[in-house]
């Protein structure tokens, strides 16, 4: 959350109770530290962070049991993620006003205030005010990798947003081109939209950081196999059988895979005026007879192998 983002490292040290896990500070009561468990541990508990947070509040919000300011806007902080969470929009307000109260001397809104004023703006389906604040945010924290996600979040659940949701992924990517997962999310935005030359470019990401995930190389398979072309189908080819010595036993998409997309190989290279190498396409005939007698195998003895059987008997020569 945003709260742990922004907190302080020596909370830890500070948290009285800090060695003791969340049942025990419930049989406490200590409700300042069962929230600040819950923020460390980026719990996603609302009912109990509402439950907590009233008990040090009260239900106005407006109690203060001895908490200095920061505790106290870090509680109103935590509430008011909470509330959002519920779908409790009028508490979430109230949160902010309270919060106001605190940032309003200074002057101008903190840019954690703004954030969380972000957030309930979308909570309320304001997503203009929302992607105003974000923007005014990024023009003075431009690698502010928080509001570069929530942005990307907001956008991508408008409809008729697509394009713009994608800029603003591949926004939090120049910030953070490690991160496998936003590399993960922009194939998956690429295969909506049917740009899968563009869901290869992701997906090859995805497999350099994961490079012993089977699933991985059987979707960039899938990605490549989709562009099509002779290069692109023996890609496909490549990351079928990676994936398959990466998970031989529990692998059926990618031996079904194997047998469509190396046919579709071999009937590319025939019908291609280039010459290519022969020794290739008897590794590709040996691949189509591997993954048939595998699949065949899987399925003996269940109802589906008379289908599978039929299936393979039109795409290649399998063993009876």
């Amino acid at each position: 959350s945003i709260v742990q983002q922004q907190q302080e490292p020596k909370e830890r040290k500070m948290m009285a109770g800090a060695d003791l896990d969340l049942p025990a500070l419930l049989a406490k009561k200590d409700h300042l530290n069962v929230l600040r468990y819950i923020r460390l541990h980026e719990l996603r508990e609302p009912n109990m962070v509402l439950e907590h947070g009233f008990a040090l509040l009260g239900k106005n919000l407006t109690d203060r049991k001895n908490m200095d300011s920061g505790r106290r806007m870090a509680v109103l902080e935590q509430i008011c993620l909470a509330a959002l969470d519920v779908d409790n929009h009028p508490l979430a307000e109230k949160c902010l006003a309270q919060l106001r109260i605190f940032v309003a001397p200074a002057g101008k809104e903190s840019l954690r205030f703004r954030v969380l004023l972000g957030r309930c703006l979308e909570g309320v389906g304001d997503m203009g005010g929302a992607e105003k604040i974000y923007d005014e945010i990024l023009k003075d924290f431009p690698f502010n990798t928080y509001v570069l996600k929530r942005k990307y979040c907001m956008l991508k659940q408008q409809v008729g947003k697509e394009i713009e949701a994608m800029a603003a992924l591949n926004d939090y990517l120049k910030q953070n081109p490690a991160d496998a997962s936003a590399w993960k999310e922009l194939s998956n935005v690429c295969l909506e939209m049917g740009d899968y030359k563009g869901a290869v470019f992701a997906l090859e990401e995805v497999v350099l950081s994961s490079p012993l995930d089977a699933k991985c190389h059987c979707q960039l398979a899938e990605a490549y196999a989709t562009v099509g072309g002779i290069a692109n189908l023996k890609l496909a080819r490549k990351h079928l059988a990676q994936s398959l010595e990466l998970n031989p036993t529990d692998n059926r998409r990618a031996l079904f895979m194997l047998v469509t997309v190396t046919k579709s190989y071999l009937e590319a290279v025939g019908k291609s005026k280039r010459d290519y190498d022969e020794n290739d396409t008897d590794v590709a005939k040996e691949l189509i007879k591997y993954g048939a007698e595998k699949l065949l195998a899987a399925y003996k003895g269940t109802t589906m192998f008379a289908p599978v059987q039929e299936f393979l008997n039109r795409v290649a020569s399998t063993p009876k």
